[in-house]
């Protein structure tokens, strides 16, 4: 499962023999990727119009208590299989913490869990845009109260297909791209791997709702892994209480194994560890020894392959069992 506003795309992007997808596909496992709701591969649904406003009122929340579940069930049934292993990027990570807590039925399902630069506890983000959560926070409902809904959206946003077409053009040059990258993500210039460009400008962002991304800020801001804040009057009439309840972590009982580096700008190495210390069955928290490893390495970086090969392994010891 992919980060916020990804794909699929994004486990094949560093090609064969690099990319995580085709390393598990060629050591002889079935390999899924999801598509999360509202991205470009993932945008049909049985009643709501995605050119509408409702069909955009959703957060990973969503995403991990209905959305998930239904993938691991369909690949279940297909295959035949009791349990399968899962590996989430960032909001993948989140989004199978929000099932596994809130159904914790689905712990037997799932035989490893690999979490990469897992963003549930965020009050330690250095990223440069939590300087001004607060203004952010405000923009965010302000856009949603005036009906705009999507982030990324490829199919309604003319400023996106602009940009698109600037970038094919070379008007906007790959060195602006990674600067933008490098600033939001933290800086690893010689650890990317820069022959990605073209394929990563071509599937991101894939699209999804502004309320992913205010349940973020809103985790950042509040310092707690909680379900999404609709305000006083919102919670009380969804939750019973005047503040979102958090996510309780003590239920998720899967095998887990967390990767992640100390340059992220996004998920603090402090964050991670409070993570961990909240979840039962913490089997390995691998902190990458690059230090310049930042939050979209896992992807994209020229390392990463040695840490999937490391994931796999782990998987395999799993599979002996």
């Amino acid at each position: 499962m992919h980060q916020v506003y990804g794909c699929s795309v994004d486990f094949t992007i560093l090609g064969p023999r690099k990319a995580i997808a085709l390393l598990a596909h060629d050591q002889g496992y079935d390999v899924w990727m999801g598509n999360v709701r509202g991205n470009m591969f993932s945008r049909d649904h049985v009643s709501l119009d995605p050119n509408k406003s409702a069909f955009w009122k959703y957060s990973y929340h969503e995403i991990g208590f209905f959305d998930v579940p239904a993938m691991v069930d369909y690949i279940l049934h297909l295959t035949g299989r009791k349990r399968l292993h899962y590996i989430g990027h960032s909001q993948g990570s989140v989004v199978f913490l929000v099932m596994t807590s809130m159904h914790p039925q689905y712990n037997q399902k799932i035989a490893s869990a690999h979490l990469s630069a897992p963003p549930a506890f965020l009050s330690r983000s250095t990223a440069p845009v939590t300087s001004m959560s607060g203004e952010i926070l405000s923009a965010l409902l302000l856009m949603d109260s005036l009906g705009v809904h999507s982030i990324g959206d490829r199919f309604n946003s003319e400023p996106l297909m602009y940009v698109k077409r600037a970038i094919d053009a070379s008007v906007i040059r790959e060195e602006w791209i990674m600067e933008t990258a490098y600033y939001l993500a933290g800086e690893d210039r010689e650890g990317f791997n820069m022959s990605v460009i073209p394929d990563l400008t071509a599937a991101f962002p894939a699209g999804g709702s502004l309320r992913q991304f205010t349940h973020y800020v809103q985790c950042h801001r509040s310092g707690r892994f909680a379900q999404y804040d609709y305000g006083r009057e919102g919670n009380l009439k969804r939750y019973g209480h005047s503040t979102p309840p958090a996510y309780p972590l003590e239920l998720v009982t899967v095998p887990v194994a967390m990767y992640y580096g100390s340059n992220d700008q996004f998920v603090a190495v402090e964050d991670v560890d409070l993570l961990a210390k909240k979840l039962p069955n913490v089997v390995l928290k691998y902190l990458h020894p690059n230090p310049k490893w930042n939050h979209i390495d896992f992807l994209y970086g020229k390392e990463a392959p040695e840490v999937y090969r490391k994931l796999l392994g782990l998987i395999h010891s799993y599979e002996r069992r």
